[in-house]
């Protein structure tokens, strides 16, 4: 067995497993920042929502998040985990653009099916950045694209310092540069 500064740096010579990392780090964030910010986009897209109407919007991303697990596995039995994943990749991309465009309730409704389409990410990323690696690389190849969910404090923080400079619909641009990551990555 090779010392494992040998194996990390083998895993850091492999464009395959550092994307992963990457994209691992910005579908995290992208993840973390709709959810965190949700709410406050709905009350400040359409004022005087109350939080309770606008918390329940979250919830109903986070079913939607539920569901596409399932229909992400059921839909693997037919397309490949990159092809997969690039689909959904492009498809939040997409509504990301559409809450972007028109904050309001069309943003509110783009943001929520997001979620829908964020359930497969995590786990698909995490299985094609393994691919191919031997049993030490993968092990520790896994705690480093686990170590990547701290995308989801940065990215957050960044969609926060755009909220305050530009406005909570601008926000979403941040998101959907994860997205456009994760869609590389899948391509």
């Amino acid at each position: 067995v090779a010392p494992r500064r040998t194996r990390f740096g083998e895993l850091l010579r492999n464009r395959l497993f550092v994307f992963a990392v990457v994209a691992q780090f910005f579908y995290v964030g992208a993840q973390v920042g709709i959810w965190s910010y949700l709410i406050r986009y709905l009350q400040d897209a359409v004022p005087g929502t109350p939080e309770k109407t606008a918390a329940t919007y979250l919830t109903i991303s986070l079913v939607l998040f539920m569901a596409g697990r399932f229909i992400g596995t059921a839909l693997l039995r037919f397309l490949a985990p990159a092809r997969l994943l690039g689909v959904f990749a492009l498809l939040n991309l997409l509504l990301c653009a559409v809450a972007v465009a028109l904050p309001g309730w069309i943003g509110l409704y783009a943001l929520v099916a997001s979620s829908l389409f964020m359930s497969v990410m995590f786990p698909t990323i995490f299985a094609l950045g393994l691919d191919g690696l031997d049993d030490d690389a993968r092990k520790l190849g896994a705690s480093l694209i686990v170590m990547a969910i701290i995308g989801g404090a940065a990215l957050t923080a960044v969609m926060g310092a755009v909220s305050d400079h530009a406005g909570i619909h601008w926000a979403i641009t941040v998101p959907a540069l994860g997205f456009a990551v994760i869609l590389g990555f899948a391509l």
